[in-house]
């Protein structure tokens, strides 16, 4: 009996520490969030393949043939060529991507929304065919729609949920002490990843700088301590500072204006702040083992013009109803 329609949605992420330091081998740890992207896939009998997204808005339509031709950047139809093949899929079909979550007034606010409809869709197109799909494959399928950039960490917290530590592309569930309190904020900008990695890369060469070193070091450092709330917070502490200097010899601009401002904010709250993942903009994240002080710093933050963004650690990854 053959799938006629499948649902499936799957999380955004935050990098908690590690971020460039995994590009060189270190433990990332990462974290899925309660923001899902959610995929609908509907068979039907004539027309072409619609595809309606939202959140990123674009609308689509192409036959099954046009789907594996190059098509513009900004289609979300390119998705389909990196996860799936002609003979897999049928002739007529309704794609809708919803993201909307992924955004705050318009703007992207850099957790995984890429990863996650890769994800998601990846899982939805294998369930209408009856077979399944690893996260290896999608991480592959990422990898090449992103052109070669990342390091799949963000494939492997959508598909796994909860927290993981993330070390050459293998993730292990983890955890995080409930002592430690954490707040995120948006920075108030989008940043496009891959030309913060590309600065990284053209940085670091074929070496590895004494800042990037000291970096892999303070990354592990966090990822062994996690679970203990007050190693957390020093082994924290040392990787921020191994991280603003990163930035200061790479020039990658890591902490943008907006991050700079909340870590002023923290330092005066006595809270530990960083950005999650590539920087510049997007999302950044607060730590501290004394809720009122966190609350503190999320006001005076608010009262800068940044944004709070309302998150919680998410334990459910993919998840997939066919009908």
């Amino acid at each position: 009996m053959s799938i006629n329609r499948v649902e499936s949605s799957a999380p955004g992420k935050l990098v908690l520490s590690g971020e460039y330091a995994v590009l060189a081998g270190a433990k990332a740890v990462v974290a899925a969030v309660d923001r899902r992207v959610v995929c609908s896939l509907q068979r039907r009998n004539k027309a072409d393949w619609s595809f309606k997204s939202m959140g990123y808005v674009f609308e689509s339509s192409h036959t099954l043939d046009e789907l594996f031709r190059d098509l513009p950047d900004e289609d979300p139809a390119r998705f389909i060529a990196h996860l799936s093949t002609p003979n897999a899929l049928p002739r007529h079909a309704a794609v809708t991507i919803d993201s909307s979550p992924f955004y705050l007034h318009k703007q992207k606010l850099g957790i995984g929304s890429s990863a996650a409809v890769t994800v998601a869709l990846g899982k939805a197109l294998a369930a209408l065919d009856g077979h399944e799909m690893g996260v290896e494959q999608l991480q592959q399928a990422h990898r090449t729609f992103q052109r070669g950039v990342g390091s799949g960490l963000d494939v492997a917290a959508a598909y796994r949920g909860g927290v993981i530590v993330y070390q050459n592309n293998q993730a292990q569930t983890h955890g995080l002490d409930p002592n430690v309190h954490y707040g995120f904020v948006f920075a108030g900008e989008s940043t496009q990843t891959s030309r913060m990695i590309a600065r990284f890369n053209e940085w670091r060469g074929e070496t590895t700088p004494a800042s990037l070193a000291a970096l892999v070091s303070a990354a592990n450092g966090v990822a062994e301590a996690s679970v203990k709330a007050n190693a957390f917070m020093t082994c924290m502490k040392d990787y921020i500072r191994a991280l603003v200097q990163l930035d200061r010899d790479a020039q990658i601009g890591i902490f943008g204006p907006g991050h700079e401002a909340a870590m002023g904010l923290a330092e005066r709250h006595g809270v530990l702040y960083k950005p999650c993942g590539a920087g510049g903009g997007d999302m950044g994240v607060a730590f501290s083992t004394e809720d009122e002080a966190l609350a503190r710093f999320k006001r005076d933050v608010e009262e800068q013009g940044l944004n709070v963004v309302r998150l919680e650690i998410a334990d459910d990854g993919v998840q997939v109803r066919a009908g």
